[in-house]
């Protein structure tokens, strides 16, 4: 099987591009929630050596003096981008593996080096035309294998775009020898360090070495690893999406927040975005947690920091229910005088909607008020209309405590939404 990774490049920058085309070798950063540091940048922003991660008032006069185009993120556009760029890739693929909001694996059936190379540039070109998002291709025996070739594809220009780890095992230890051990994927500080005790400093001693050897220090992370560098697959293109065991959502707020009332709509709009998420999976809870947290950086400030759990009768993706459970814990932990800078809502005890047993006539009571079809209805209009269109009054309206987003898109999506159905779950790098 002919496996490959394709990435999405510079993303979220990518998407401003595709929003408006103009963008096009301007360089571009996106800023995080409430614009505080930079976690994207165009390939020009790069070459002005601005930093990932850089807190932004640091990069500012930078980015003011070679005119960077500054955005806040918009998670909901990038998040419809990466449903586009997923919907390409199926069509292209026989399997497809969404690893995170920019990354999938894909699964081909084994064909000559050269008709990949080929099928590596028609998927990139159909990825390019379709949603306006440039993509890097790596294919490959094995996932690490691919990891390495997209790294490769990405960095040097002249491949296109697309690499294809060559078929010969000579050209592929030569390639190795021009990769540090660091380098592979899954590697990380103390794997390194036990490879290079053992007298593997590149890729290439790994691949010569025997897996069995490699796993009496390393364990079998380091024999899986290799094996895969070896040619010979340990992880397999899984179509099938692991059930999530926990959802959060939390924000720092825009200005510091000391009211119970400004909190109530913070929380409340934390449980009904928790509860968008479970309907989007198919999935129930029974547990929330509410967290409150003080800005533990302002030392001259009084510090606290608070859980509450609050169970409910019953697994339910309810907004309603998930929202009065989470304002019942909030006011048991809310504690006046404390200037508090994020909350958010953490909810466990999860399980799949298909799975959940149904209350039994005489062994339990259905939540009062409880109607399954009417979040549905509400989530088709949101989807129709727009976000929170349709809401609680208790998340409120002004709501003047939500993270700060001086500078967002002024664009908007120039096609219709994908049809509704089952959502892959994204992993934005935040």
């Amino acid at each position: 099987m002919l496996r490959a990774l394709a990435d999405c490049n510079n993303f979220y920058a990518s998407c401003e591009r595709a929003l408006n085309p103009a963008l096009r070798g301007v360089p571009i950063v996106v800023l995080s929630n409430n614009d505080g540091c930079v976690i994207a940048r165009s390939a020009e922003s790069k070459a002005l050596g601005i930093p990932m991660g850089a807190p932004y008032f640091q990069v500012r006069r930078v980015c003011e003096a070679h005119g960077v185009k500054v955005f806040s993120s918009n998670f909901a556009a990038y998040g419809d981008f990466s449903a586009r760029v997923m919907a390409v890739l199926q069509e292209q693929a026989r399997d497809l593996e969404v690893y995170s909001v920019d990354e999938a694996f894909l699964g081909f059936p084994d064909m000559p080096e050269a008709d990949a190379a080929l099928l590596g540039q028609r998927i990139k070109a159909a990825v390019w035309e379709q949603t306006g998002i440039p993509i890097s291709l790596g294919m490959g025996p094995t996932k690490v294998w691919c990891k390495l070739a997209n790294e490769y594809a990405k960095n040097h220009p002249h491949t296109g775009g697309v690499f294809v780890v060559p078929y010969a095992e000579a050209a592929r230890l030569e390639f190795l020898k021009h990769v540090a051990v660091e380098d592979l994927w899954g590697v990380g500080e103390g794997l390194g360090a036990r490879l290079r005790s053992h007298g593997m400093v590149l890729a290439s001693d790994l691949a010569t070495a025997d897996p069995s050897y490699v796993r009496k220090f390393a364990g079998v992370v380091g024999e899986r690893l290799a094996l895969e560098i070896r040619g010979i697959s340990c992880y397999e293109v899984d179509e099938k999406p692991v059930t999530r065991q926990s959802i959060l959502v939390s924000r720092s707020f825009g200005r510091p927040v000391q009211d119970l009332t400004d909190l109530t709509e913070a929380i409340a709009t934390h449980a009904m975005r928790a509860a968008e998420k479970l309907r989007e999976d198919h999935l129930m809870a029974k547990a929330i947690v509410v967290m409150l947290r003080t800005n533990r950086h302002r030392q001259d400030q009084a510090q606290y920091r608070a859980d509450e759990v609050e169970v409910l009768e019953t697994y339910t993706d309810d907004a309603r229910l998930l929202c009065a459970a989470a304002t019942r814990a909030l006011e048991r932990i809310y504690r006046p005088g404390f200037i508090y800078k994020k909350a958010g809502v953490y909810l466990s005890d999860i399980q799949t909607a298909h799975t959940v047993q149904p209350i039994l006539p005489g062994l339990g009571t259905t939540p009062e008020g409880t109607r399954p079809g009417l979040m549905k209805v509400v989530d088709r209009l949101n989807e129709m209309l727009g976000p929170d269109t349709i809401r609680l009054a208790s998340t409120g309206f002004e709501r003047s405590w939500k993270g700060q987003s001086a500078q967002p898109s002024k664009a908007t999506l120039p096609w219709a939404k994908p049809a509704a159905g089952p959502k892959s779950r994204l992993r934005f790098h935040e």
